[in-house]
This record gives structure tokens, C-alpha cells and sequence, in this order.
């Protein structure tokens, strides 16, 4: 019984190692994802993927569409509104390996170079 119950905490442990393992990886692929897909019109961004036996899905809803400080042109001698560039997104992420399930929220950028 002993031994069953030290596998079963092993085992346990395993699952929680592996999907902190991929997390830095996943992290860096959902980024890369919301910059590229969250410069258009969308109000919310999802994908479905898989890492290293981990699948992950995440939800990306948009919080804020907003530009940058207004701006003095000397030319004019006014106040200049830039255009709305940058977006705040609120993301959902789930991961899941060998039924174990771990969710995290955080905030993530994205703009427009134009």
C-alpha cells in the first residue's frame, strides 16, 4: 500500500514537472500568436496546439483597443490623436497532459507597426 501510494504521488509529481516544463514554450508561442493574429478586426483570438504531449488551448478576449499619447505637430501647432494601435487582450490558457488540467489568465499585447 505504501509503494502505491508512493507511485501514485510520483506519478503526480511527473504531470506537474512536465507541464511546467512546457509552460515557458507555450507562453512564448501563445505571445507570438496574439501579435500576429490581433492586428486585424477581432474582438477575441483562440487556438488548439500541442507541445511536447501537452495540448493547450487558449481564449484571447479583447480588454482595450487604445493609441498612443496625443501628439504636438509643430507644423500645425495643434494636438495630434495617433491612431489606435495597440490592443489588450485577456487570455485564458489551459493545458493538459495525461489527465492532469492547469489553467492561468494574464494580460497580453499586441499592435500594429503602421
Amino acid at each position: 500500500m505504501i509503494y502505491s501510494g508512493a507511485f501514485l504521488s510520483s506519478e503526480k509529481a511527473n504531470k506537474h514537472i512536465k507541464i511546467a516544463a512546457v509552460l515557458p514554450s507555450v507562453l512564448a508561442a501563445v505571445k507570438s500568436e496574439i501579435q500576429q493574429q490581433g492586428n486585424g478586426n477581432e474582438l477575441a483570438l483562440s487556438q488548439t496546439n500541442n507541445a511536447w504531449d501537452v495540448t493547450y488551448e487558449w481564449q484571447a478576449s479583447l480588454l482595450k483597443h487604445k493609441a498612443a499619447q496625443p501628439i504636438f505637430d509643430t507644423d500645425t501647432g495643434k494636438m495630434t490623436e495617433p491612431p489606435q494601435k495597440f490592443k489588450l487582450w485577456m487570455v485564458e490558457l489551459t493545458l493538459e497532459y495525461s489527465g492532469l488540467t492547469k489553467n492561468y489568465h494574464f494580460n497580453e499585447l499586441s499592435w500594429n507597426d503602421d
